[in-house]
Formats: C-alpha cells, structure tokens, sequence
C-alpha cells in the first residue's frame, strides 16, 4: 500500500477546504498539502447545483475556482477517494477509491496519507426518513453535482415531480424543477415552508410566490410510502392522498459527517441531535493539530454566544480559512458567524439573520413594517438588533447586519429603523463612525 507523507491533509475539497488551502497559503508557501474528496470532481460551487437543473449555469459555471487552483497552489488533490480510517497515533488515514489525482496518475485503490496537521471539512449526508419503497429508482437527494446531473438526465421523461421537504434545499429545487416540469408538488410536514430561516408571515410571502407560479405545497404532511414498480410510480402521503409522481427528490435534513472521528479523542457533539465536530474559536478539535469547519462542525455564534451547527457556504469557507491560518502558525479565530440566510424566489428576495421570532425573554422586542408584499422585522435585545427577517424588499439589510455585528444600541433611532428612507443620515455621529470601521470577519 503506497504511503505519502504531507505537512498539510486536508478532507473536504468544499468551500471550507478551499478555504483552507488559501488560509495556509497566505502564510506558507513552502509546506505540503493535499486535499482529499469522495467526489471525483474539480472544486464546485455546492449552492448552484439547482441552477444547473434549469440551465442557469453549465458546469463549468459551477466551478468555484479555476481549474489550475490546485496545480497553483501546490495542492495534491485525490479526488474520487474516500476517507476509510483515521489513526491518531499514527497520524494517518486509510483512503480508497478509483479517482485520481492533481499530480498526475490515476487511481489505484487503496492508500495511506500521513499528516503533521489535518483539517476535517468533511459535510454534511443527506437524512432519508423511513419510507418503504425509498430505494427505488427515481427517488434520490439533491447535495451533489452527481445527483443533480443524474436528475437533469431524468427530465425529459419526468411528468410530476414531488419534493419531499421546504427547507432552502426543498425550496430551491421545487423553484429549478417548476421550470422544466409542468407539475411540481412539496410536502411539508411543518405548518409553513422555510420553517427554520423566516418567520409565519415571511414564510407565507414565499408559498405564495411558489403557488402562483404553479407549484402545489402540501403542509403539516410527510410521504409514508414509495410505490412503483422498479422506479417510483406514486407516493402515499401521511393523510391517505396519493401522488402520481416519476421524481421524489428527498430534502428534510442534513447531518454532519463526524464518522472519522469514531475511535479517536474527537471530541463530537453527542448531547443534541445532530451532533458536530466540537471546537474552538480557532477551529481547533479537541486533538492537537487536528481542526474542523463546516457542515460537519460547530462554529460560534456572535448572536447567542453558543457554539452550534451553522451549515453555511461562507460560514464553511470562513472556517476553513482561519484554520488554514492557525495551521500556519498564525493565531486567528472565528466570531462573526450567525445564521444568515439570502434567497430569492421566483423573484421575492428573502433576507433572515439572527432570531427570526422574539424569544420569549426579558429585554426582547420587535418592530415590524408589513406593505403589499414588502415585509421587514427586527428582533431587538434592549435596543440591540438580534435578528432580522425581509421579504419582498431587502434593501437596508447590509445595513441591519452591520449594526448587529457592532452591537449598537438603536434606541436613539429606532423610530427610524424600518422607515422607507432609512439610512445613514439617521444615525449618531458615534454610530456613523464606529460603522465606517470594518468588521473583521477573521481576527
């Protein structure tokens, strides 16, 4: 078995291991570093594979760097190789596949890389709930280029397609799919769309942007059983309806891939449901040497001060950088993540960011400016933005977020907040100034 020995290992060949590339390389030009993927595939931009569905974008639009990255930045790159088995005490992991590599060669099975310092940006897996008849042909997820490729095969004899969940990647596909298929059908088992990025009356603005564009959502259901006789045919639902259907496209969840850590002192987040990589502000784990960002990790929040999954693309490459520049010997941290969501649909663009709804707490309040479609609330803590939600019109949101970021008391000017002509002119001097400083994502 061939072993090759790097400074730098790096799993996740993502926007977090990206990140990281660039982290490390901004400090050390000189160290060795490889980049590790189960894909076969040059670096992509995950967030677009729905746009490549419809033909926004062709693959090569996908790519979220050239495609000299690797050869440019001296990166070894085994793409198409599957991490097997991490040692510790030997500081190595076991990979396999048939892919090749950046450096030239083609695959040859299994593998052994050794490291001095390793990143694990390894994602996130799909959840398929229990259903009987999910293995069939025709029913699948929507998180990789493969499955979406896959898909946009399928089109052409696809007549109704159902997507199971209304989350961002629900949402998004059912939007792609609703283009190219003249029926188009969500199910939800939640009581509105977008449950965990807006609030009821966001939420609502968007179901109906997808209803009048044809789209049926189903609420407060699930699909129980997958019928068909080799591909999918139809689906039973939750409440007796049964949908004809050619395409399921299962989108309730996603959740860290932590297996890597199994047998080691990895330190996994194993008292709430979905789990995570637990670590600190660097990025480190819990091992020395050994960090973690993305899907699979935890990251801090400047909003509630928690560590918690944020399965966010800047907030994975974000990680990713700081501990590249950790890794390099140059002491950074990661404190300006939050849960920060901006989408549009069928042309209603929507903005979420901290609480959605006013928790039930002392200091809490919320204003909240609601016009024909245009919809905006803030969630403030004793005068401080905690949280936002717009709809229909998100103009003012950098604005918001910055004011979030540096923690200003808006008393003085919150009669102000969500007027149509807010902005700059309404804000103290102290506050213009402490604005015009910039954020330092990475400190």
């Amino acid at each position: 078995m061939a072993v090759k020995k790097y400074d730098y290992l790096i799993v996740g060949n993502s926007a977090g291991g990206i990140g990281c590339v660039e982290g490390i390389r901004r400090e050390d030009r000189e160290g060795s570093i490889a980049i590790l993927a189960d894909e076969k595939y040059h670096t992509y931009a995950r967030p677009l594979i729905t746009h490549l569905l419809e033909g926004d974008v062709d693959r090569r639009g996908m790519d979220y760097r050239p495609r000299d990255f690797y050869r440019k930045h001296s990166v070894d790159a085994f793409l198409g190789y599957r991490a097997r088995n991490l040692d510790m005490e030997k500081r190595s992991i076991s990979i396999s596949g048939s892919g090749g590599t950046s450096s030239g060669g083609n695959g040859d099975g299994k593998r052994t890389l050794r490291f001095d310092k390793l990143l694990l940006a390894t994602g996130g897996s799909p959840f398929i709930p229990p259903m009987e008849g999910s293995g069939l042909d025709g029913v699948t997820t929507m998180i990789t280029l493969d499955q979406s490729l896959e898909v946009k095969k399928r089109l052409g004899r696809v007549k109704n397609a159902v997507v199971l969940g209304a989350g961002l990647i629900g949402t998004k596909t059912a939007e792609a799919l609703s283009r190219v298929i003249d029926r188009v059908t969500v199910v939800e088992l939640a009581d509105r769309v977008l449950a965990l990025v807006s609030d009821e009356t966001s939420s609502r603005l968007a179901a109906d942007a997808f209803r009048k564009k044809g789209v049926e959502i189903l609420l407060g259901n699930s699909i129980i059983e997958v019928r068909g006789h080799g591909k999918v045919e139809e689906v039973l639902l939750l409440d007796g309806t049964v949908l004809p259907c050619d395409l399921l496209v299962v989108a309730v969840g996603v959740r860290p891939r932590v297996e890597l850590a199994g047998g080691t002192d990895i330190r996994v987040d194993t008292a709430r449901t979905g789990g995570g990589f637990m670590v600190e502000d660097n990025m480190a784990t819990s091992i020395e040497n050994v960090y973690a960002c993305g899907d699979a990790s935890h990251a801090h929040d400047f909003v509630t001060g928690a560590h918690r999954l944020l399965p966010l693309w800047p907030n994975a490459y974000i990680g990713g950088r700081i501990a590249g520049l950790n890794m390099a010997g140059v002491p950074s941290r990661h404190r300006w993540a939050t849960n920060m969501n901006s989408v549009d649909f069928f042309g209603l663009p929507m903005v979420s960011a901290g609480f959605m709804e006013k928790p039930n707490r002392k200091g809490f309040t919320e204003i909240i400016r609601d016009e024909k479609g245009k919809y905006a609330k803030l969630v403030l803590k004793d005068g401080v933005i905690k949280g936002m939600v717009m709809a229909g019109c998100v103009a003012r949101a950098g604005i918001y977020l910055g004011l979030m970021r540096n923690k200003v008391k808006t008393t003085s000017f919150s009669d102000h907040l969500l007027s149509h002509d807010f902005g700059a002119v309404h804000l103290p001097d102290e506050v213009k100034e402490k604005m015009k400083q910039p954020i330092r994502i990475i400190e």
